[in-house]
């Protein structure tokens, strides 16, 4: 559903929460679009009641931002074929173990390895939940940052950096598995 600065809402919400606390520039990177729709959206949501300001420009969802982001998520996986998306979450464990050791040893070859063998897995995954396929962008940015000789974009908690990404990823997956 479009909201203001023309951002899907779900997109923004989940994004929020997985965020926590999250300022309106990184909103609008990790959702790919311009600086203004996602202040737009940041200041909608503080509108409506779904959103609070935390920190100086950060803000968290409220209850109301809860209930609402639990109410479309609920619609959303009434349209998710529960068995597809198993087979998918199936497939990505075994990616999961190798990603942990990859982070920890910080090993740029064996995240471009990883990340070559996950893109089927993804790219299923963004068949059955659309909303998702930006987690595809997300990765391929922090790879070229990292390619770039970055190596902060391998884990770094603060930025879309591949870690970070992986993890909200699974975490969106974890929340679709029946």
């Amino acid at each position: 559903m479009a909201f203001a600065g023309n951002v899907d809402e779900l997109a923004l919400l989940q994004a929020v929460r997985l965020k926590e606390r999250v300022g309106s520039a990184v909103l609008a990177e990790h959702l790919g679009v311009s600086a203004s729709s996602g202040q737009a959206a940041y200041d909608a949501l503080i509108t409506q009641g779904k959103a609070e300001e935390v920190a100086d420009g950060k803000i968290s969802l409220t209850d109301a931002g809860l209930k609402e982001l639990e109410d479309q998520l609920d619609a959303e996986r009434v349209s998710i074929d529960e068995d597809s998306i198993a087979e998918v979450y199936e497939r990505f464990e075994p990616l999961h173990e190798q990603f942990v050791e990859v982070v920890e040893e910080a090993d740029v070859p064996g995240l471009k390895v990883l990340d070559a063998k996950a893109a089927d897995v993804f790219d299923d995954l963004s068949a059955f939940v659309p909303r998702l396929s930006r987690y595809q962008d997300l990765f391929a940015d922090a790879l070229a940052k990292v390619d770039a000789g970055d190596t902060k974009w391998i884990a770094e908690p603060v930025i879309d950096s591949y870690a970070t990404v992986w993890n909200e990823l699974r975490q969106e997956m974890i929340a679709l598995v029946p």
